[in-house]
């Protein structure tokens, strides 16, 4: 790959569970560039690359670096001195055990050198390297892996690699690469932090973070996340059911959610509900005290609505990956903009497209084609949640990826269409989400 290094490759071409490969040309690794010769240094600056990331430590520098003093150029040992000093080498016997020990003794450390992958431009390549590129950048680059998505057999063969690479197959266990060495770190992550995002997590990395560490292997072509409101940021369709509910109750009645309740469409369901009210109660019905009565209780329910949960979570993770974020209602602008200022939650968002600027409603897909425009994207580089068929069906229609999260009314099997249904954005990440939506378009929306 590049002469005079030998343990050097290019991790593109991975097949990952999202159904996806790696990005060819995105992440590097290699043993030391001070290995370089002319003709391979000539290769190397022909890679263009973003960011060379050096583990190595204070006394493995023999001279400068050939990048040293560029903007390209990192070190960040991924060995923390003070923490080496206390270490006790008789406690880790076998290499996986400095591994797996290693992960939580050299924390800051490692945290600096993921953020700083994270930070890298991402149209251009990461190379990470070492002395060897076996140890440190073996174990860096298998975490990456992992959160990329690549079985583990896989990374197990890349780890295993450079000692064919570097010639050790006969050397001592300590400077070999054999499968299960790498194979039971990663198991140590699953048991002690949750896998990799846990263990991210804990060293201190964001979300938006962990997103870009991701998306500089797996391909996602989404750059905004466009939500629905009623029964999807915010629950106000149980605060409807409950304040119908309430008034027919206040007559004697009981309310039929089976009956016609949920019209199929957005839009104001008002006049409808309030007509088949009054026929049911007869001539005494009382229009204005019914409604001033329902809109009170269902106002004193929304003082201490705030959003469904995970949603603050996954807006704070498409913000912090460098995501648009916005919204696309069919109820009126004064109800959805008056929620988020109660919720203090209105500069979250990039675009509010309601449905009091379009003609048409759910399932028609014309407000989610004025939110497109206004964002200036295309469908297949967006995504929908939906909570409803009707909402799914229009964005759908747009030409948008969708994820169905369905609110406390409406069945999952109702929601099948959409491209993902999930019980709850607490239970996922809203990255992993992502991608599972392919680079290129999956339908033809022309």
């Amino acid at each position: 790959m590049w002469s005079g290094c030998v343990n050097a490759r290019d991790l593109g071409g991975l097949p990952t569970k999202y159904g996806v490969e790696t990005r060819a040309g995105a992440l590097l690794r290699t043993d030391t560039l001070d290995n370089l010769d002319d003709d391979g240094r000539t290769a190397f600056d022909c890679v263009g690359a973003g960011m060379v990331l050096d583990l190595r430590s204070d006394w493995e520098i023999r001279q400068p670096h050939p990048l040293d003093g560029t903007a390209t150029y990192q070190r960040i040992p991924w060995i923390d001195p003070a923490a080496e000093a206390r270490r006790d080498p008789a406690a880790e016997p076998q290499l996986g055990d400095v591994y797996r020990a290693s992960l939580s003794r050299n924390k800051a450390h490692i945290t600096r050198a993921f953020r700083a992958v994270a930070d890298a431009p991402a149209d251009r390549p990461v190379v990470i390297h070492c002395q060897a590129g076996k140890d440190r950048t073996g174990l860096m680059i298998a975490l990456l892996l992992d959160l990329a998505g690549v079985p583990r057999d896989l990374i197990a063969e890349d780890y295993a690699l450079s000692e064919v690479r570097l010639g050790l197959q006969d050397a001592a266990e300590f400077s070999r690469t054999r499968p299960e060495t790498i194979l039971t770190s990663l198991d140590h992550l699953d048991r002690e932090y949750g896998g990799i995002r846990g263990y991210l997590a804990w060293c201190g990395l964001t979300q938006g973070e962990i997103h870009r560490l991701a998306t500089r292997l797996v391909p996602v072509k989404v750059r905004a996340v466009v939500f629905d409101f009623d029964g999807l940021l915010m629950d106000t369709e149980t605060t409807l059911v409950a304040s119908w509910q309430a008034e027919w109750r206040h007559h004697g009645l009981e309310l039929d959610l089976d009956d016609g309740f949920w019209p199929g469409h957005g839009g104001d369901t008002f006049a409808s509900h309030t007509a088949k009210l009054a026929a049911a109660v007869g001539p005494g019905f009382d229009h204005d005290e019914s409604s001033a009565r329902r809109r009170a209780l269902r106002e004193e329910l929304h003082e201490g609505l705030d959003f469904r949960p995970g949603i603050r979570d996954w807006l704070a993770e498409a913000r912090s990956g460098g995501l648009r974020v916005a919204i696309a209602s069919s109820s009126p602008r004064e109800w959805v903009v008056g929620h988020l200022e109660r919720v203090g939650a209105v500069d979250l968002f990039d675009q509010i497209t309601t449905g009091d600027e379009v003609s048409r409603h759910k399932p028609d897909p014309e407000i989610y084609q004025l939110a497109l425009q206004r964002l200036g994207l295309k469908g297949e580089q967006t995504v929908a949640v939906e909570d409803t068929a009707h909402g799914t069906a229009a964005a759908i229609a747009a030409g948008m990826w969708t994820i169905a999260i369905p609110n406390p009314f409406v069945s999952p099997t109702a929601l099948r269409h959409a491209d993902l249904v999930l019980e709850s954005a607490a239970d996922h990440s809203l990255s992993e989400c992502l991608y599972s939506f392919p680079a290129t378009p999956r339908r033809d929306h022309s």
